[in-house]
C-alpha cells in the first residue's frame, strides 16, 4: 500500500494482485466486505487513513463508517 503514496509522482498503474490482497486484509479488519463497487485504491487509501470518507461513502456504510480507518 505504500507504493500508492508514490504512484501520482511515478505515473504508474498499480498491480491488481497486491491491491486484492490488501483489500482482503482490510475486509477482515473491518469485519465485513465493503461494497464491491468501491475501487481497490480508494478503499485502501480510506481504510488506511490516507484519505477521509466522503459524505456519500459515509452514508453508504452507515454506522460501520465509524470503524474507518481500520488500519492507520
Amino acid at each position: 500500500m505504500h507504493h500508492l503514496d508514490l504512484r501520482p509522482s511515478l505515473d504508474t498503474r498499480p498491480d491488481p494482485a497486491p491491491l486484492a490482497a490488501v483489500r482482503h486484509v482490510l475486509d477482515g479488519l473491518f469485519g465485513t466486505p465493503t461494497p464491491s463497487h468501491w475501487d481497490d485504491v480508494r478503499y485502501i487509501v480510506v481504510g488506511t487513513g490516507r484519505a477521509p470518507l466522503t459524505e456519500e461513502e459515509r452514508a453508504e456504510l452507515g454506522e460501520a463508517a465509524d470503524r474507518m480507518p481500520v488500519f492507520g
